[in-house]
């Protein structure tokens, strides 16, 4: 299975265009482009998880100043390109790339939460433009689900930022509100 996606940025302006394969594994590529604090950029990633929606391996590019990382991991170590574990990220479980709502479905799928759980992770935080990567904590909160969708209390640990997100029945946001807002979707049986 094929998914198209685009969303609107919100903050700043600016949109994303994902390309999301199921066949086994995951695989998700993305561009998104926008501007933030009077800062553009063009960010194309990639990342690549096992059927049950475990973060493998994230890449990202910056194309308009070329800056980039490589990503690996391995169970709660990740490596990067040149197979070194970077300590700072020892124990996270997922990856919350800040220019896409696409990397909160990854624990939201990953996670199965009932309606009322909850579950604290570690993500590998990756800023715009930029591209650094820190440790955060978050909180997703399943408020309701049903065979249509569903919406999740999102928390940053760190900042105190919260947002409930509507999401659809595949997991995919369709309103972070104030931040992103899905404009198109298509799914293919290819």
């Amino acid at each position: 299975m094929r998914t198209e996606v685009l969303w609107n940025q919100l903050v700043g302006g600016g949109s994303e265009h994902l390309t999301l394969k199921q066949h086994g594994n995951i695989e998700a590529d993305g561009l998104a482009v926008g501007v933030l604090e009077n800062a553009v950029y063009r960010i194309r990633y990639h990342i690549l998880c096992d059927a049950d929606w475990n973060v493998q391996s994230v890449a990202a590019t910056n194309l308009t100043d070329n800056r980039n990382f490589a990503l690996a991991r391995n169970i709660d170590i990740w490596l990067d390109d040149q197979n070194r574990a970077v300590k700072e990220l020892h124990g996270c479980s997922d990856v919350d790339i800040m220019v896409t709502p696409f990397t909160n479905t990854l624990p939201i799928k990953r996670l199965h939460l009932a309606p009322g759980a909850s579950k604290e992770i570690s993500v590998v935080y990756v800023s715009a433009p930029d591209l650094s990567l820190s440790s955060f904590e978050q909180r997703y909160t399943c408020l309701s689900q049903d065979t249509t969708g569903g919406v999740y209390k999102y928390e940053s640990l760190k900042s105190g930022f919260t947002a409930e997100l509507k999401i659809d029945a595949d997991g995919l946001v369709v309103d972070y509100p104030g931040v992103f807002k899905l404009a198109w979707k298509k799914v293919y049986t290819d």
